[in-house]
C-alpha cells in the first residue's frame, strides 16, 4: 500500500502581494486625486483676473507700457491688453442685442486683465494690489472677483484637510493589512521556524529571508498597484459615454503635473517597501519570543 505524501504545501505568496497592492493602489489613488485637484484648483485661480480698466485720457501707447510694467511684477503670471473694439466685440458675444444697443451709446475704456500665479492668489493679498493699483491717476477703475476667489481658496483647504485625514486613515489600515498578511505567512511557516529556533539559529538568521522574501512581494506589488491606477485615470475616461462624467475626468486627467506625479509615485513605491520590510521584521521578532504551546 502506498503511503500518502505528508509533504506540507509551501504558503502562496497571492495574499501577501495582493495585500501590499491594494495598500499602494489606495495611497496612490488618493495622491493623484490630491494633485489632479489641486491642480484644477489653481487652474482656475489662474484664470480669474483682476480687471483694470483706464481713464479716457489714457492712450494704447500708455496702457502698452502699464501692460509691460504688469509683466514685470514677480507675481504676475501674465496680461492681456483689451482694446476698445475687442471689448465691444467681446460685450457683443456675451450679452443680447438690446444690451449692446445701449452700450453703442457709450465709449468703452482701454482696460488690461492681469492673471496673478497660483500662490499669489489669495483674496488678501489681491484686495491690497487693488488699493496700489486705484492709487494710480491713469486707472479709472479697477475689478476682481473677490467672492469667487474667497469660495475656491475656502474649497481648496477645505479639500487639504479632508485628503489629510483620508491618508492618515489610509495608512493606519495599510499597516493593519500589511501585518496581517505577514502574519499569515509566518503562521504557514511557524513550525519550521520553531524548529530552526530549536536547533540553535539565531534571530538574525531566521528574520532575514522572511524580510527579503516580502521585500520581493512589495516589489512585485508596485507593478500590479501603479498599473490599475494608470488604467482608471487615463484609460477608463476613454471607454466612458460623453457626458458631464467624462468631461470632468478628462478636465482632472489634464491638470495632474507630471513632476508631481513622479514624486508621489516614487514615495508610494518606497513607503510600501519600507513598510512591508519594517512589518515582517517587526511580527518575525514577536513571533519568535512566542511559547511553544502557542502555536497549537
Amino acid at each position: 500500500m502506498v503511503e500518502k505524501s505528508t509533504k506540507r504545501r509551501k504558503p502562496s505568496a497571492l495574499p501577501s502581494i495582493l495585500s501590499l497592492a491594494a495598500v499602494m493602489f489606495i495611497l496612490g489613488l488618493l495622491g493623484i486625486t490630491v494633485i489632479g485637484f489641486k491642480g484644477l484648483g489653481e487652474y482656475a485661480i489662474e484664470n480669474s483676473s483682476i480687471d483694470i480698466y483706464f481713464s479716457d485720457s489714457v492712450t494704447e501707447a500708455q496702457a502698452i507700457e502699464f501692460q509691460n510694467n504688469m509683466n514685470r511684477k514677480p507675481w504676475v503670471k501674465s496680461t492681456r491688453f483689451v482694446t476698445r473694439e475687442q471689448g465691444m466685440k467681446e460685450m457683443g458675444d456675451k450679452y443680447d442685442p438690446d444690451f449692446m444697443n445701449y452700450v453703442e451709446t457709450i465709449t468703452l475704456p482701454l482696460s488690461v486683465e492681469v492673471y496673478s500665479k497660483a500662490e499669489f492668489a489669495e483674496p488678501k493679498f489681491q484686495e491690497q494690489v487693488v488699493k496700489e493699483l486705484k492709487k494710480n491717476p491713469q486707472i479709472e477703475d479697477v475689478l476682481f472677483q473677490k467672492n469667487w476667489l474667497e469660495t475656491i481658496s475656502k474649497n481648496i483647504q477645505k479639500m487639504q484637510i479632508v485628503y489629510m485625514i483620508l491618508a492618515l486613515l489610509f495608512i493606519i489600515i495599510s499597516i493593519v493589512l500589511i501585518q496581517s498578511a505577514v502574519r499569515l505567512g509566518i503562521f504557514a511557516n511557524r513550525h519550521t521556524i520553531k524548529s530552526m529556533q530549536f536547533v540553535g539559529a539565531t534571530n538574525s538568521f531566521i528574520i532575514r529571508p522572511i524580510i527579503l522574501t516580502f521585500f520581493q512581494y512589495a516589489i512585485i506589488a508596485i507593478p500590479i498597484s501603479f498599473g490599475l491606477i494608470w488604467f482608471i485615470i487615463w484609460q477608463l475616461p476613454d471607454f466612458m459615454p460623453n457626458g458631464e462624467w467624462s468631461t470632468m475626468m478628462f478636465e482632472f486627467r489634464n491638470h495632474i503635473q507630471i513632476q508631481k506625479l513622479f514624486i508621489v509615485s516614487v514615495s508610494i513605491a518606497i513607503f510600501g517597501v519600507l513598510l512591508a520590510t519594517i512589518c515582517s521584521w517587526w511580527s518575525t521578532r514577536k513571533f519568535l519570543r512566542t511559547k511553544i504551546e502557542n502555536l497549537y
